[in-house]
């Protein structure tokens, strides 16, 4: 076999490898703990208007905090899958974004607002930090059980699919 075909097949073998990591990275969340058995019944939440939301909100419910800012375009990407699954499970789960950039709060809520999203918008808050660190990136996602137990941490976006999933394992633990 020629150099230059030895060299061909090395390029078609490099293409499809970057291929196959694009789509598992564009399929698969970037990345997803195993249940924790830290509960985080501390946490506080504060609208984006510096108000206290009231634990009757979220308390007894499963909880997706969902942290991001306007500028990520993952972070964007992710608002109307968080909208239906807030929609579908009513009662059951309560989404709240969490504004990661004090700075975007106004931008924020006007985006929010424009596009008629309902879910809860918080800010970023020490007690948040405390109870469950901080994100080592952008968007990430917390599943909490009705009792407060973190059952996924993902950092990246998470298809709608997965989101679904992950919902319903909160939802289901006690």
């Amino acid at each position: 076999m020629s150099r230059a075909r030895w060299i061909t097949m090395g390029l078609e073998g490099a293409a499809v490898a970057v291929f196959a990591v694009l789509i598992l990275h564009r399929f698969l969340p970037a990345k997803a703990s195993a249940p924790s058995p830290a509960n985080a019944t501390t946490f506080t939440l504060t609208g984006l208007d510096g108000k206290p939301i009231p634990p009757s909100a979220y308390k007894g419910k499963a909880v997706l905090l969902n942290f991001w800012a306007p500028w990520c375009p993952p972070c964007r990407m992710e608002i109307p899958w968080l909208q239906k699954l807030q929609d579908e499970d009513r009662g059951k789960l309560v989404v709240v974004g969490i504004v990661a950039d004090p700075g975007e709060y106004a931008h924020a809520a006007a985006m929010m607002r424009h596009d008629g999203i309902t879910y809860l918008l918080a800010q970023d808050a020490p007690s948040l930090m405390r109870a469950f660190g901080v994100p080592a990136a952008l968007p990430t996602s917390l599943y909490l059980s009705p009792s407060s137990h973190v059952v996924h941490l993902v950092t990246g976006v998470v298809p709608q699919y997965i989101m679904r999933r992950y919902a319903a394992d909160a939802i289901g633990q006690k």
